[in-house]
């Protein structure tokens, strides 16, 4: 004899992280709500709160299965070109409610560490590898001078983009994002000069 009732979902919890990741980058922590997140992911609040039972427990969740995005475009290359990307991903993230959900996490990991701070562990070190492979390379290539600090490039980036795109009046957002390239390209080109960087030109040699 066949069951009664419908066939569980098997892209349910795909659906609900995607929703409740893209409400907390939305509305912070002091919007997010188990019904908030029903609602946007059109699924029945007693089946979330059977699942999770706590806004708590969904959202550690959620952000422990998270992958972020990669900066788009092609796999290692010359410092600056890849420089650029990482910076393009980090400019866009802050007008992206999704991509708000890491920066989000950062601030609030100070306030709830037992609650933020194991995701928000995973998501770090995956960022830091990401960033050290690249300038490590560039080291390894001789664009980069012996014992240049990985942190120290990467930090100047994003520190920059991170302060110029939050202190940006609402107002004058859109003019802001219509220059991204240009700002974008200038903030690496002004953090490049100050470490020493060496361009690879075409026929793999460096510039003097």
């Amino acid at each position: 004899m066949t069951g009664r009732g419908r066939p569980p979902d098997p892209n349910l919890e795909a659906r609900v992280y995607e929703a409740a990741l893209t409400l907390y980058g939305e509305a912070g922590w002091a919007g997010f709500s188990l019904d908030a997140v029903a609602r946007r992911a059109r699924v029945g609040k007693a089946g979330l709160y059977s699942r999770w039972g706590s806004k708590e427990r969904l959202i550690v969740d959620a952000l422990a299965a998270w992958i972020p995005p990669r900066p788009s475009g092609g796999g290692p290359g010359p410092l600056r070109e890849e420089l650029i990307r990482l910076a393009t991903a980090i400019f866009d993230s802050y007008f992206d409610p999704v991509g708000l959900v890491y920066l989000r996490a950062q601030l609030e990991a100070m306030i709830y560490p037992d609650l933020f701070g194991q995701a928000l562990e995973r998501l770090q070190r995956e960022r830091i590898r990401l960033g050290r492979a690249i300038v490590l390379r560039a080291v390894e290539r001789g664009e980069l001078p012996e014992g240049t600090s990985p942190a120290l490039v990467l930090d100047s980036v994003s520190g920059i983009l991170s302060n110029h795109v939050l202190s940006t009046p609402a107002s004058q957002r859109r003019a802001l994002l219509g220059r991204r390239d240009e700002y974008v390209e200038q903030t690496v080109d002004f953090v490049l000069s100050a470490v020493g960087y060496r361009a690879q030109g075409r026929d793999g040699l460096l510039s003097l």
